[in-house]
């Protein structure tokens, strides 16, 4: 039986908390392959319950700072919590050495086979200077934004972490994009050491279609991921304004900008609707009932997508999908239907989804999705506008 320790700064605070929940559902799939798993997570102001109970999962909770003030990880990433509260970076030392703290004493204890660590900062530095001075074997994951941080790092800094990684078994990220811009920035590392490898099996799958809940009315355009400005849905909200102005939006996900696109909807008199963070059967029903999914993405001060589950969520469930070509959205083709734009271009991003609509009306029952014959969602789609 292999024993993993895994080690992860975003991980479910409690049961159906959706924050991390891929790398639950990851290691999940690795138990029931008959791997046993210990997760390393921060304790935050939001933990309660074991969320990795019924997976089979053994959660050790590590303590930086009171409980109360826990704050730097678990609402929303790293960067959107400091942003939303600037006193958090005070807490960038004492979660650093806490989580190495809490490495070195389940080091300590021994009976460990490979360590993995998800996301390359904090926790993937802190896992390769401390695995590799030990002679453990270790990998790391790559996600989007860590490696896009890690990249902005002066070069000094980028080659103090290649020489703790150069001892890794592999280093894993999202999409080539992402490993061709690290390879750009850490040449030093062997090539055959960086893997691309979207965690597209993370994805969970869809009901049975004959649970899955039909509506009438107008289009339905639904955003699914964080609210934070790398991810473009104030483009979204112009593009639907000018291009599909009955659409209904509906808005799953939370971050620093909540407030801000809310108002930014009502001046520009949207049907937008903002779920916060869903979960299992309240994601299932906005993806079934959604007639297009919207991934807008946008590069920001260096900060882009990996490769986004969301779209092959959409796919899943056979909902089209209407994206920017950023990061690694343009290598998750196939599986579904997927139009790209250019991000930022706001006419183009509301004639994509336009266009979308049209097709679903007239297509015929000789196209079909994987999980809904096009007659039914083209009928459903007709109905609406």
């Amino acid at each position: 039986m292999s024993r993993v320790l895994v080690v992860s700064t975003t991980f479910p605070q409690y049961p159906g908390d959706p924050r991390g929940e891929f790398i639950l559902r990851h290691w999940s799939q690795q138990v029931r392959r008959g791997a046993s798993v210990r997760v390393l997570a921060p304790r935050t102001a939001w933990c309660h319950g074991d969320p990795g109970a019924a997976h089979g999962l053994d959660i050790v909770r590590f303590d930086y700072a009171p409980k109360r003030v826990s704050s730097l990880t678990g609402n929303f990433g790293i960067l959107e919590n400091i942003r939303e509260r600037p006193w958090r970076a005070a807490l960038v030392w004492p979660l650093w050495r806490g989580l190495a703290a809490a490495l070195s004493r389940e080091l300590d204890r021994g009976g460990i086979d490979r360590v993995v660590a998800h996301m390359l900062l904090p926790g993937g530095w802190i896992v390769a200077r401390e695995c590799s001075r030990r002679g453990v074997p270790f990998e790391l994951f790559g996600h989007g934004t860590d490696v896009d941080v890690l990249l902005a790092l002066p070069a000094p800094l980028r080659r103090r972490f290649a020489g703790h990684v150069a001892a890794a078994t592999a280093l894993r990220f999202p999409s080539a994009e992402k490993r061709a811009r690290f390879v750009r920035a850490c040449p030093e590392l062997p090539a055959a050491k960086l893997v691309v490898e979207p965690m597209v099996h993370c994805v969970a799958p869809p009901p049975p279609v004959s649970s899955r809940p039909r509506g009438d009315g107008p289009p339905t355009v639904l955003y699914l991921g964080r609210l934070i400005p790398q991810k473009g849905v104030d483009d979204l909200f112009d593009a639907v304004a000018r291009a599909l102005p009955d659409a209904r939006l509906e808005i799953a996900g939370d971050g620093p900008h909540r407030r801000r696109l809310q108002r930014h909807a009502r001046r520009l008199g949207l049907r937008a609707h903002f779920h916060g963070f869903v979960h299992a059967d309240a994601k299932h029903q906005l993806l079934s009932q959604a007639d297009v999914v919207c991934v807008p993405s946008r590069e920001v001060a260096g900060l882009s997508e990996g490769a986004p589950l969301v779209v092959r969520e959409a796919f899943a469930y056979g909902v089209p999908v209407v994206a920017t070509r950023v990061g690694g959205i343009p290598e998750l083709r196939g599986g579904g239907r997927l139009s790209l734009v250019v991000p930022g271009d706001i006419d183009a991003l509301g004639r994509a989804l336009s266009q979308v609509l049209r097709e679903l009306q007239t297509e015929g029952p000789a196209a079909s999705e994987p999980h809904e014959p096009a007659r039914t969602r083209a009928g459903r789609v007709a109905a609406r506008t």
